[in-house]
């Protein structure tokens, strides 16, 4: 079991803590704690199935930024520990 706790540009110079944690079963659970946001998705979920997740789950909760930017920034994230 992983848990990150990370710094991660929201819009401009705004930053939000990211916290990533990661599963026994390799699922993924992201919150951004600022933004009221937080995804769960599995580890073998291809890329681009990832981001649509992420980008459709940021605009259902009405985040006012760069939706495309966040969620390659989370992805990157994840990259780091998958």
């Amino acid at each position: 079991m992983i848990l990150s706790l990370e710094e991660i540009n929201l819009v401009g110079d705004k930053k939000a803590e990211v916290y990533l944690h990661r599963t026994r079963d390799r699922r993924f659970i992201v919150s951004i704690p600022d933004i009221h946001w937080s995804a769960e998705f599995k580890e073998i979920d291809k890329i681009s199935t990832q981001t649509e997740h992420l980008k459709n789950s940021l605009n259902y909760h009405l985040f006012e930024g760069d939706t495309d930017k966040l969620a390659s920034s989370i992805l990157e994230l994840v990259k780091k520990y998958a």
